[in-house]
């Protein structure tokens, strides 16, 4: 099976400002320096910082893949290296079946990335018109150009506003023209680095429905994207892959993760009445349960204890919760199961100890 984008055994190392010590090791600046900080922070052993360290992902055609990590894990090396702009140490990159490092003239005309910082659009001239000149460098003949930025105009929503110069463009619009540019060649991949950073909330659900729903779903493209956003992976990816220093920690369709990688479930019981007096021995003997990790109190408007939400290991009877609270007298009205989210699996996969290492 041939896969989107695929890398092997990816390794990506960076240069250090060390040099050798007289004990056989690096020295990285005099302590306190901004190099030797640096380093500590870094756990840098040698002359190199490892971006990448191994890493193997599979994208399939078609699907929307979403790129998670802390800053620094390497999300940003990945897509440079999948942009050509970057060369990997070791290891492959295939883009279509096509080597970047052999091929990467092929690479490029399979793949079209669309980075929120790009430049290039002219101020003074109308949307249509900077459409018009990325046609013209990329080779299309007039009527083949003209068809396609209609229609590119048209599944982005600005075409009524293609003839306004691109100054007074919204953030929102140049995104999305921005997005125009990069269809013009039709290229079966799409690389997106964070791709609704900036925008509104309504503006982000619009892009966020165009890359899903007409680039993915109906025209067939794959789309991978590096995202911060919790809820946009959530939201519109088919799988996520979540890295951490340069190594991937897990991938998987964002609903598997969620009950895969997370080993409690949250549960918030609400009582009949509030309980006026006495409600923290209550709480303390549900705490006690075998299983229970914490119990934070729900109080009403008069400090009365409303109700609970109960944090436990997955295997836990939710009855055995509930038969020391009835057992107290108290009434229970509801029980409403908290589902994970991605964020807590993001945060469950990537927590780790910061501290400085020795050298």
């Amino acid at each position: 099976m041939d896969y989107a984008i695929e890398t092997i055994d990816l390794v990506k190392r960076y240069p250090t400002a060390a040099r050798p010590d007289d004990n056989g090791g690096w020295f990285h600046g005099r302590p306190g320096s901004f190099a030797n900080i640096l380093a500590t922070l870094r756990g840098t052993r040698g002359p190199f910082v490892e971006a990448l360290k191994g890493l193997s992902l599979q994208v399939n055609q078609g699907e929307v893949f979403g790129l998670l990590g802390p800053n620094g894990a390497g999300k940003t090396t990945l897509i440079k290296i999948l942009c050509t702009l970057v060369i990997h140490d070791e290891g492959r990159v295939l883009v279509n079946g096509t080597d970047v490092r052999r091929e990467p003239g092929k690479v490029l005309r399979n793949l079209q990335a669309v980075l929120p910082e790009s430049r290039g659009f002219s101020w003074r001239l109308s949307g249509r018109q900077n459409l018009d000149f990325y046609a013209l460098l990329y080779g299309l003949k007039k009527e083949e150009a003209r068809r396609r930025i209609d229609y590119l105009l048209e599944i982005t929503g600005l075409k009524d506003r293609a003839g306004d110069s691109y100054q007074r463009f919204s953030t929102g619009m140049q995104r999305k023209l921005l997005l125009c540019r990069a269809l013009i060649r039709d290229t079966p991949v799409l690389v997106f680095d964070e791709p609704t950073a900036g925008l509104d909330p309504a503006s982000g659900g619009d892009f966020r429905r165009l890359l899903r729903d007409r680039l993915a779903h109906q025209e067939g493209k794959t789309v991978f994207l590096s995202t911060h956003n919790l809820d946009e992976a959530q939201e519109i990816c088919d799988r996520v892959a979540i890295i951490d220093r340069g190594r991937l920690v897990a991938c998987d369709a964002p609903r598997n993760l969620q009950y895969m990688l997370t080993d409690a479930k949250v549960f918030r019981i609400s009582f009949v009445t509030a309980v006026a007096e006495d409600w923290q021995r209550s709480l303390d003997e549900v705490s006690a349960v075998p299983g229970v990790r914490s119990v934070t109190p729900e109080l009403d408007g008069t400090g009365r204890l409303a109700g609970a939400a109960v944090r436990a290991e997955r295997g836990i009877p939710v009855s055995d919760v509930l038969a020391v609270l009835m057992g107290k007298g108290i009434g229970i009205a509801r029980v409403d199961t908290v589902e994970p989210t991605l964020e807590d699996v993001f945060t469950s996969v990537t927590r780790r100890d910061r501290r400085p290492r020795r050298q």
